[in-house]
């Protein structure tokens, strides 16, 4: 009887760890970036916003930049591309106390690559807008899809520099044939 008890609780305990191992159904995990860098917090899901429309022949070059005003919205987005419309600025953004935050990294051939704004914070003289840029490993099989990361938030107006702190983590092959 001991044996049958230790045997089905070692089926029992197998198939527990098993259960753990089964791939995500969400598709293979991005690797963590870790804490933000002291002096920052993370961002209100408020404060996200949706990035402007893009289209194989109109989206950002990859750039980390920062809108006043309405006025330096359309003047990037005119200047970027000539031959686009450029979006409007986002709805309810009030440029007297909001500023808006836009990173891109371009055209990529990943649908795993992304960017995103993920915290901020004062620290000396600056704004410190945190910044993570996920990529996949050069040389990864899989399929190729033309994409184009961005990310785009507001925050309370300041007059103080902006500065970046980006980190740049690559996603192993591995994750990203995993799911």
């Amino acid at each position: 009887m001991h044996s049958t008890l230790r045997g089905a609780a070692a089926a029992a305990l197998a198939a527990a760890l098993l259960a753990g191992c089964k791939a995500s159904e969400k598709g293979p995990e991005t690797p963590d970036a870790g804490p933000l860098p002291p002096g920052t917090h993370a961002l209100a899901a408020a404060a996200r916003l949706p990035g402007p429309p893009v289209t194989a022949q109109c989206y950002s070059p990859p750039v980390r930049i920062v809108f006043h005003s309405a006025f330096e919205w359309n003047s990037y987005w005119t200047g970027n591309n000539v031959l686009c419309t450029p979006p409007p600025a986002p709805a309810g953004v009030d440029f007297a106390k909001e500023m808006l935050v836009y990173v891109s990294i371009g055209k990529r051939m990943s649908p795993r690559d992304s960017i995103s704004i993920d915290g901020s914070g004062t620290r000396n003289d600056s704004l410190i807008v945190v910044v993570r840029r996920f990529t996949l490993k050069d040389g990864c099989p899989g399929a190729q899809q033309a994409t184009y990361p961005q990310s785009l938030v507001k925050l309370p107006a300041d007059s103080v520099p902006v500065r970046f702190s980006e980190v740049h983590i690559k996603i192993p092959c591995e994750a990203a044939a995993g799911g």
